[in-house]
Order: C-alpha cells, then sequence, then structure tokens
C-alpha cells in the first residue's frame, strides 16, 4: 500500500478525532474563569445547561471555522463555481465585504443591548466572541453573493447577442460557433446554479448555528432563573429566526431572480415563438429540456431555495424556543 493511500485512509479517522477534540477546547475555552467567585456562580456554571451551552456554542464556532474554509476554496476556485473575476477583483470584494461587516459589528458593539443575567463572569465578551467568529466566517460568503451577483449581470448582453437556435421546424440557426456559445453559457449557468445553493446553504446553516446557540442560551437563563422567566420568552427566539429569515431573503432572492432572468433570457434566445405564432411539438419538447435543464420548471415558491431561505431559519427557531419547555410538561 502505498503512503499516498494510507495517509488517505486515515485522513477521516484523523479528522474525526481531531474535530471532536477541537470541539471540546473550543468548549473549555469558552467556560474558562467562568465563575463569579458566588455559590450560585459556581453551582451554575457546573450545571448542564451551562456546559450545553458551551457545547453548542463550540460547535457554532467550529461550523464558522468551515464555513470560512469552503468559501476561501470557492473563491480560490472561482471559475469551477461559473465565476468570471479576476483574483484581484475577488479580493477587492472580500475587503469590501469585511469592512462592510466590521462597521455592522462595531455600531451592534457600540448599541450594546441587554443580555440575559446569569451568573457568568464576563458573559458579555463569550457571547460577542461568538458572534464575531460567525460574522468573520460571513465575509467570503457575502463577497461569493457579489461576485455571482456581478456575473449574472454580465451574462445578460451575453446571452443578447446570441442567435436562435430555431426559428422553425427544422430549421437550424445557430451555427457551429454559436452552438459554442449556448454550451459555454449553459455550463457557466449551471454552474452559477451550484454556487447559488452553496451560498444560501452557508448562510442558512450558520443561521441554524446562531438559532440553536440562542435557545441554548435561552434554556441556561431558565435553569439559572426558573421565575423569571418572561424576560427571556419563547417568542424572543422565534423572532431571532424570523428575522434571520428575511436577512437570507434579502440575500438570496434577488441573487436567485437575476439567475433565472439569465436562465430564462437563455431559453427566450434559443427557442423563440415561430413568427406564425404556431409553436409545434418539437419546439415545445426542445424548449422543455432546456428549461428542465435549467431547473425553470419549477417554480421559485416550490424551489429548494424556498426551505433554505425561509423555513429552516423559522423551524430551527420554533425548536429551539420550544424544546426547553418539554422538561417542564
Amino acid at each position: 500500500m502505498s503512503e499516498r493511500v494510507r495517509r488517505r485512509r486515515l485522513g477521516a479517522p484523523v479528522l474525526t478525532i481531531g474535530t471532536v477534540a477541537l470541539l471540546f477546547a473550543v468548549a473549555a475555552a469558552l467556560g474558562m474563569d467562568d465563575s463569579t467567585g458566588t455559590k450560585d456562580s459556581n453551582a451554575f456554571v457546573s450545571s448542564v445547561p451551562w456546559v450545553v451551552w458551551r457545547m453548542v456554542a463550540a460547535a457554532a464556532i467550529l461550523l464558522f471555522l468551515g464555513m470560512l474554509m469552503t468559501a476561501a476554496r470557492v473563491l480560490g476556485d472561482g471559475s469551477d463555481w461559473g465565476l468570471v473575476a479576476t483574483p484581484r477583483r475577488r479580493w477587492t470584494y472580500v475587503a469590501v465585504a469585511a469592512t462592510a461587516i466590521a462597521v455592522f459589528f462595531a455600531l451592534l458593539s457600540l448599541a450594546g443591548g441587554r443580555f440575559p443575567d446569569v451568573p457568568v463572569k464576563d458573559l458579555v465578551v463569550r457571547l460577542r466572541a461568538v458572534l464575531l467568529a460567525g460574522m468573520i466566517a460571513a465575509v467570503p460568503w457575502l463577497a461569493l453573493v457579489w461576485l455571482a451577483h456581478e456575473t449574472c449581470h454580465a451574462l445578460q448582453d451575453r446571452i443578447a447577442e446570441l442567435a436562435p437556435i430555431r426559428k422553425a421546424p427544422g430549421e437550424v440557426v445557430a451555427s457551429g460557433i454559436e452552438s459554442a456559445k449556448y454550451r459555454d453559457l449553459i455550463a457557466q449557468l449551471l454552474n452559477l446554479w451550484k454556487l447559488l445553493l452553496l451560498c444560501v446553504g452557508g448562510f442558512a446553516l450558520g443561521v441554524i448555528a446562531a438559532i440553536v446557540t440562542s435557545g441554548a442560551l435561552r434554556a441556561a437563563f431558565l435553569a439559572a432563573h426558573p421565575e423569571r422567566a418572561d424576560e427571556f420568552p419563547a417568542v424572543n427566539v422565534l423572532y431571532y429566526g424570523a428575522l434571520f429569515a428575511v436577512l437570507l431573503s434579502v440575500l438570496a432572492v434577488p441573487l436567485a431572480a437575476s439567475w433565472r432572468s439569465c436562465a430564462r433570457g437563455v431559453v427566450e434566445q434559443a427557442y423563440p415563438l415561430p413568427a406564425d405564432g404556431q409553436p409545434t411539438e418539437e419546439w415545445v419538447s426542445s424548449r422543455s429540456r432546456l428549461e428542465a435543464l435549467l431547473h425553470l420548471d419549477v417554480s421559485l415558491l416550490r424551489n429548494p431555495l424556498t426551505a433554505l431561505t425561509i423555513l429552516s431559519p423559522l423551524l430551527t427557531g420554533a425548536l429551539a424556543a420550544f424544546i426547553p419547555e418539554l422538561g417542564k410538561v
């Protein structure tokens, strides 16, 4: 057995063990010097709800790290995902995204806000450390969304210059060069579609991690102050999920609409309505096949993007909010 094959076989176990070890290390770091020294604090920081929050928050941080590495790899292989931007332009977008998120984080920090009153030393620092990890991970994903938008806009001009594949039954208009243009455009659109799904999925995972962490924090608060449940009601976590659903929609819907506009443009250019207004079975069949290839045969409401964008934050928020209530039944 070659050394390369041996390393490949050992890669999965090493990765799993390393991830678990890192998970416990991050959880330990989040719990370092967490007691204020009082009896109540000593009891709370050793309780199950606080340990659960630390583990959930540590898992979220590791997820954010994985998201960051994935997005960086996609940025490096942009052409494989349909992007046409130069490396310099990609990193310019990353810099702009980093600046925007840094300003947003600074504004959040300056605004302060109300944090759960649990007997933990430097709780705000621990919470903001998790938030900062998520925001850092979001930087390259935001840049990817912008780059995909830019690519879709650039494709509009190329699509408008295409000659029809067929104008009349049996008539082939597009030349070999034109057919190659169609092939390249369709391949690029399919790669952009994969990138769109990846971006929405990445943001959705980050949102789910944030909501579950918030739900675990609420469970810890209820364990510390069961009589003060009204101060951190379950509906707050639901509002959190709804807010993230709106933010995801703001990111995903315009990009999805831009992509579908490009895909629809390719179909319209390839198979325009015949001059006599009477489409043949061959025309309908060819056009339908291209629509199916470009995922235009499924409406946006029934598209998997809808579930990722809207339903996943709401369902996660509901579960994170009400699972702690089951223990009271």
